[in-house]
């Protein structure tokens, strides 16, 4: 028998989660329409390991950066708009082995609650990846304005998001043990 959740609004946490990922999505366009309006037409666009530039190309390149990363935080944006239609109807697009074992144990109007829930982690996840997106953009324009980035800048663009999936799983364990303790398992 299939579990149908009923839709619940986000909580004023969820909501502010969906928010910042919108203000990162003004964010990196922002800064990447202000570098096309600033800089000069011919922009460093590839550097090498230590920052330097290697290539250089028009200033139309960091406008699709932009557009590029905003996908991110609009798959989010999505993501908490459609959760409910994932769950209900593409639930094997979700893979939470453990949510969907003792949903059905908790009571039909806590459901959407738990929903929310994990979907709380995931927007927070966004909001994170989003402005890390934001702090490279702006590392980008800055590297383009200076022809020059950091040299740690390589190891900025691997690190975090890796670091990132730690606590993120931490975080979906944690309240998968709180599911099982609600749903009496």
């Amino acid at each position: 028998m299939k579990t149908v959740i009923e839709p619940v609004p986000l909580s004023s946490k969820g909501k502010t989660f969906v928010y910042l990922n919108a203000l990162g999505l003004v964010a990196l366009w922002g800064i990447g329409i202000y570098a096309f309006l600033s800089l000069a037409d011919q922009v460093p666009i590839h550097f090498d390991a230590v920052g330097k530039p290697t290539t250089y190309g028009n200033k139309l390149t960091l406008l699709n950066i932009a557009m590029a990363l905003s996908a991110l935080p609009i798959f989010f944006i999505l993501l908490a708009r459609y959760r409910f239609t994932l769950i209900n109807k593409y639930p094997y697009l979700i893979n939470l082995p453990t949510f969907f074992l003792h949903i059905n144990k908790i009571s039909p109007k806590r459901r959407g609650f738990w929903v929310n829930r994990y979907f709380e982690i995931l927007l927070l996840v966004g909001v994170v990846l989003t402005f890390y997106l934001v702090a490279l953009m702006m590392m980008l324009f800055l590297g383009a304005a200076a022809e020059s980035l950091p040299s740690w800048f390589a190891t900025f663009t691997i690190v975090p998001p890796l670091a990132l999936l730690i606590p993120t799983l931490f975080l979906m364990r944690t309240l998968t043990k709180e599911l099982k303790n609600e749903a009496g398992s």
